[in-house]
């Protein structure tokens, strides 16, 4: 029991991580401490899909989780886990080791990868349609898992799975705070929300009347590129294998391209042209126009003018 206790205070302590990656994988190589294994997975997806949009393996070739995917129409252990939400499953439960190790899911999936015996628990956020699945292999088919190893993993997955949800929460509270009009939500590259703060659920409502969905109504903007849609501006960042997106209302500058931001943001630090050009490898003379290009843009006419305009955004 110590062990367990131990183990759930670690994966709670340790939410502060550089990206999802980082905390389910150390996640994982702690779990091994408790429940020896050969080879993890921890993947995550949409569930009508069936398919990973977000998958961390241990100890396996990195092209597992695809051959997990396809094997799902055959693979007995998926359907007994949407069955038994919230419970671990081993494979050696729901079919002898005669008919596993003879049948053609195991030679044709799991047998080229060296798996041998197979433990898996699966949630499923149902606000969100997002199920996680962790699964643990052996190597060798003499070494099968025991129920008490079943039932120590079960708890873990558990806490595991909430604090990746609760560390998601804490990292879009922190992008968001000091700055009430930008909010933040997690997503992956299918814009399949993994946690959204409420206000920025409550933006899209607001300026999308017909949306009512689990993921964004357009396309993720690259790194490093913003995307104006309907009233709205978007930004991301990379977390981990996900994204973390920022979105505000529109704002006058927020017409501007990068280049002219970077002055408009010069300008109200009160740096030189000379300053700003030699940021953006400008003339400052080009700088000059730049910024009276600008002021046409937003309708002002001084470097006061345009702070007032920017600081009341």
């Amino acid at each position: 029991m110590d062990r367990i206790n131990h183990f759930i205070a670690y994966i709670y302590r340790s939410m502060q991580f550089r990206g999802t990656e980082g905390f389910r994988a150390a996640a994982m190589r702690s779990l091994g401490v408790l429940v020896p294994f050969d080879g993890a997975l921890w993947g995550s997806g949409n569930l009508e899909s069936r398919s990973f949009h977000s998958a961390v393996t241990l100890g396996i070739h990195q092209d597992y989780p695809q051959a997990l995917e396809r094997s799902r129409g055959e693979n007995p252990m998926f359907s007994a886990l949407l069955e038994n939400m919230g419970t671990a499953v081993d494979m050696a439960s729901l079919v002898s080791d005669e008919q596993f190790y003879s049948s053609h899911i195991y030679k044709h999936y799991f047998a080229r990868y060296g798996v041998e015996r197979i433990l898996s628990y699966m949630d499923v956020d149902r606000h969100r349609n997002i199920h996680s699945l962790i699964s643990l292999y052996r190597f060798d088919r003499d070494q099968p898992f025991s129920e008490q190893e079943r039932a120590l993993f079960e708890q873990a997955a558990y806490h595991m799975i909430h604090a990746a949800r609760h560390a998601f929460f804490v990292h879009i509270a922190t992008m968001s705070s000091g700055n009430q009009e930008t909010s933040a939500a997690i997503c992956d590259s299918h814009g399949m929300f993994y946690q959204a703060m409420p206000e920025f659920l409550d933006m899209l409502e607001q300026h999308l009347t017909d949306w009512r969905g689990e993921r964004l109504p357009f396309e993720l903007p690259p790194p490093g590129e913003r995307l104006s849609v309907d009233g709205l501006c978007l930004e991301t960042e990379p977390f981990g294998d996900l994204f973390t997106v920022h979105m505000w209302e529109e704002r006058p500058t927020d017409m501007l391209g990068q280049r002219d931001r970077h002055i408009v943001n010069g300008v109200c630090k009160g740096m030189t042209f000379k300053e700003i050009a030699r940021d953006l490898e400008l003339a400052p003379s080009t700088v000059s126009n730049r910024l009276y290009r600008i002021y046409r843009k937003l309708g002002v006419t001084s470097r006061a003018a345009l702070a007032r305009l920017v600081h009341s955004e």
